[in-house]
């Protein structure tokens, strides 16, 4: 929702990418692992139903981070929380969702590349 100056409800800090590479990650890791599960293999093509259900696992958790992060924004905007409190709570939900799909070091995203 644009606001009187006419841009978005977002902050120009190019910081901003941070999480967002975060949660590609979390999807990534996310959608590899379910396919993998639902038996696609390496050198198989994907059908149509593996090809969506992949992109809504790999973009899910961005639109996710996004709504969240967009609703602490217009908090900080607001002068209900800090910046410093925005960076905290969107670093903490990177580390819970990294955690929760089971990359707990850098190592674990070695291990699913090989």
């Amino acid at each position: 929702m644009p606001d009187e100056s006419g841009d978005q409800n977002q902050s120009d800090d190019p910081l901003d990418l941070v999480w967002c590479l975060i949660a590609l990650v979390v999807g990534g890791v996310l959608a590899f692992k379910v396919l993998y599960a639902m038996g696609v293999r390496e050198n198989e093509e994907l059908s149509l139903k593996e090809i969506v259900i992949g992109l809504a696992l790999l973009m899910g958790p961005v639109f996710i981070l996004r709504t969240a992060a967009d609703h602490l924004y217009k908090d900080v905007k607001t002068g209900k929380i800090t910046i410093a409190t925005y960076w905290t709570t969107i670093g903490g939900i990177c580390v819970a969702a990294l955690s929760l799909v089971g990359v707990t070091s850098i190592d674990d995203l070695i291990g699913l590349i090989k």
